[in-house]
């Protein structure tokens, strides 16, 4: 049984395939297997993959009966792995060489259900790193109000945008799955129901997963590989779920948390609903919804490139 099963969801991803695999086989642990799973790409991505897998027969191609996004290729990876634990690795991503070796050894050292790392971000059109998403180095829990407050305003990074290993038997046990409703957000909704059902949470924040941003840090351009698109009412209907699914197992402490992080993410919805109303020219609407709601009022004027140097054109969904 390989240490590691590595998953990769692929929709038209040929031109990033060999850089994705390649820093498979550049891991200092080479105890893994990929479960590459096509997700009925229009493009060489299936044949690109068939190809290593007959390079190397740890790579396995899967595929999907019908296109239905990065959660169903990621079900049928777990569904199918079979590795200690469980690794998350996006096509058009990358990992640092000593990544799997250093979070399986310190996931169990410490007894974790999940290992969190760092990330370094990569700007695909210049073809460079651009940064990292910790200033300093350190190990320290992460707790389900603590993957909750990294959702607050002004945090500089989100938790669900990382990629922490899971070990396998905590999600076969738990029957813990990525929903298959969710096209965007969905890590975060697995990862708070991982800790809401028990899992021990831990975070290095060394980077080690190399992170193609959808616009480029350098070049401004947005990402050939990334398909995502920014819909934050998903992220309260999310948070109403796990309110909803959990009330009955949770301690007050712990569902007044949940409770804060929905009228956060109710917050964003609304700015960026304001960013959409002033771009179709609906004021009765925009007025109506800013009386309401002037803490949003007050981000979307924040964060708005039209205020803030008083000039036209548009503004990208994620800076609301």
């Amino acid at each position: 049984m390989p240490q590691v099963s590595v998953i990769m969801p692929c929709y038209n991803a040929a031109t990033f395939l060999d850089r994705a695999i390649g820093s498979l086989l550049d891991q200092t642990l080479q105890d893994w297997e990929l479960l590459a799973i096509d997700d009925c790409s229009t493009d060489d991505t299936r044949a690109r993959l068939q190809e290593w897998s007959r390079r190397d027969p740890r790579v396995r191609c899967l595929q999907t009966v019908k296109n239905g996004g990065p959660s169903v290729a990621r079900n049928i990876g777990i569904r199918e792995s079979l590795g200690d634990w469980l690794a998350i690795l996006d096509a058009d991503d990358a990992f640092k060489p000593a990544r799997l070796a250093s979070l399986t050894a310190l996931g169990d050292e410490r007894a974790a259900d999940l290992v969190f790392d760092g990330l370094i971000y990569y700007d695909d059109q210049e073809r460079r790193e651009t940064g990292c998403s910790f200033k300093e180095e350190g190990i320290s829990t992460v707790t389900i109000a603590e993957l909750i407050d990294a959702e607050r305003p002004g945090s500089p990074l989100k938790f669900g945008f990382l990629k922490p290993m899971m070990r396998r038997s905590f999600i076969m046990d738990k029957a813990l799955r990525y929903s298959e409703s969710l096209r965007f957000a969905e890590d975060f909704d697995l990862y708070a129901r991982c800790l809401l059902s028990g899992a021990r949470g831990i975070l290095d924040r060394r980077a080690y997963y190399v992170y193609t941003t959808q616009l480029g840090q350098v070049s401004g351009a947005r990402s050939q590989g990334t398909r995502t698109r920014f819909t934050p009412q998903t992220r309260v209907d999310i948070m109403d779920g796990l309110i909803s699914d959990y009330a009955a197992s949770t301690p007050p402490s712990t569902m007044a948390a949940l409770r804060q992080g929905r009228q956060w993410q109710v917050l964003y919805a609304d700015a960026h609903r304001l960013g959409e109303l002033r771009r179709t020219g609906q004021w009765g609407e925009f007025l109506s919804l800013a009386l309401r709601h002037p803490r949003a009022l007050w981000r979307f004027v924040s964060r708005s490139r039209v205020f803030r140097t008083g000039g036209g054109g548009n503004n990208s969904a994620a800076g609301i």
